[in-house]
């Protein structure tokens, strides 16, 4: 099988800035579309859901604490950054339309 390759305009010129746009946009979005189908499939989409969001209210809770403040908010970044907190970000974005 033959596959053409995508020609990628040049960098530093606007094709190549609009280029790197719109490729870090679709890998988003296509991240986040991915998890959800792939924890959907395997049938834990909903179990995902309940601990995602029980972590995510413990460390808001927490926020407010002078000593563990930062700790909390990188807690609740990286748990947005799961495969879990893609798919509530997919699921949430297809229910706002």
């Amino acid at each position: 099988m033959h596959k053409e390759m995508i020609k990628v305009p040049e960098k530093g010129t606007y094709q190549g800035q609009l280029f790197d746009y719109w490729a870090d946009e679709y890998r988003h979005t296509n991240a986040d579309h991915s998890a959800y189908i792939a924890l959907n499939f395997a049938g834990v989409l909903d179990a995902c859901r309940s601990k995602l969001y029980a972590l995510m209210q413990y460390h808001r809770q927490h926020l407010a604490d002078k000593n563990g403040a930062d700790r909390h908010s990188r807690a609740i970044a990286r748990l947005q950054n799961t495969m879990s907190g893609a798919a509530m970000s997919y699921e949430s974005c297809f229910q706002r339309h």
